[in-house]
């Protein structure tokens, strides 16, 4: 069966508190007509400090040209991708030459070659390794990226999968998105990365896959998203998502009864949640009618960093092999994504031998 070991988190140099993003917001937008509303809403944001790739000072600027904008945000991904690979192989006691397959996921897909290619070159990995570059699932990228090496696991026993999600969505954060939606994201997202190894067996600490579900609402494509624009790169929110997660949920639920092992109702021991924002965590836990505690190092993780997109996960991941689960117990990562997707892995907490 796939397992998950444990996983590494790369940050980048530059942390912002709240206080110093509100002053900085103030500065940019002195006369925007809803700055008080704008100002509680990051206070109210559950972020206290979050990592750019960037000084704050060179955040939310206009005077770059898109093929600037999209070559730098590529490049610093490509460094906390880096960062945070290396470190998991470490983290497992490998090799570059040892993995057989590499699965990277980041919102760099303005670009190409992508990411993955760059990324091979830089951590020297066998050119036969096989590549799955993952870069229009945003946020839901992490979870998918881990239910995707799992499968190349079961079809090849022996694969070493090195799992690679890296995001840098201040980039993303341009200053010309002043409505409500904008200033959210300013409020909540971050950059990092995050990676970690899934293969057939470990010795240490490690989750069991036990199989995967995704599913999305065709009728949201609308709702979240972002991308390249002439003056730059944009991202876009709506309030519907909400309402669309909490109906991709409803068959989230049918789908763990029905997995479920015999005289249980599949509910989870412990969630490993995307960070999302304080509205979607509590809209996972009710659509999932799980306890809050049970989404606790989700909040604390975007508290500390913010959302981090796809690396969010592994973040919340690596604070879950820091508190270790029971042995035996069922866990959920659960991730949403634009389009609008929810896409979900089930694993049992192993603590090895």
């Amino acid at each position: 069966m796939p397992v998950v070991t444990a996983p590494v988190v790369a940050l980048p140099r530059h942390q912002v508190t709240t206080d110093e993003l509100i002053e900085r917001i103030g500065e940019l937008y002195p006369d925007h007509p809803r700055l008080r509303a704008i100002h509680q809403v990051m206070r109210r944001s559950g972020v206290r400090t979050r990592w750019y790739t960037r000084p704050l000072d060179q955040q939310f600027l206009t005077d770059r040209p898109l093929r600037e904008s999209t070559s730098r945000h590529l490049l610093d991904c490509l460094d906390l991708a880096e960062r945070a690979g290396r470190a998991a192989l470490r983290e497992a006691g490998l090799k570059p030459e040892d993995v057989t397959a590499l699965v990277v996921s980041s919102a760099t897909g303005h670009t190409v070659p992508g990411l993955d290619v760059l990324l091979m070159e830089r951590l020297g990995l066998s050119p036969s390794v096989r590549r799955m570059p993952v870069s229009q699932l945003g946020c839901a990228g992490g979870v998918f990226a881990v239910s995707t090496a799992a499968e190349l696991v079961r079809a090849r026993p022996d694969a070493i999968v090195l799992v690679v999600c890296a995001d840098a969505l201040s980039h993303y954060l341009h200053p010309g998105d002043t409505g409500m939606d904008g200033m959210i994201f300013k409020a909540i997202l971050g950059d990092g990365g995050g990676a970690c190894v899934v293969r057939d067996r470990a010795k240490g600490p490690h989750m069991e896959i036990e199989g995967s579900w995704e599913c999305l609402d065709v009728s949201g494509r609308d709702v979240v998203g972002g991308g390249p624009e002439g003056d730059g790169l944009h991202m876009h929110n709506s309030p519907r998502l909400a309402e669309s997660v909490g109906g991709l949920l409803v068959g989230l639920r049918k789908w763990l009864r029905a997995t479920a092992p015999v005289g249980t109702d599949g509910a989870p021991d412990f969630v490993v949640s995307h960070t999302g924002s304080p509205r979607i965590l509590d809209c996972l836990a009710d659509g999932l009618d799980c306890p809050p505690e049970m989404f606790g190092l989700a909040r604390d993780s975007l508290r500390d960093l913010g959302n981090l997109g796809a690396a969010s996960v592994l973040e919340v991941m690596e604070r879950t092999f820091a508190k270790r689960p029971q042995p035996g117990q069922r866990g959920l990562m659960v991730a949403v994504g634009p389009g609008v997707c929810l896409t979900a892995v089930k694993t049992v907490w192993r603590d090895g031998v």
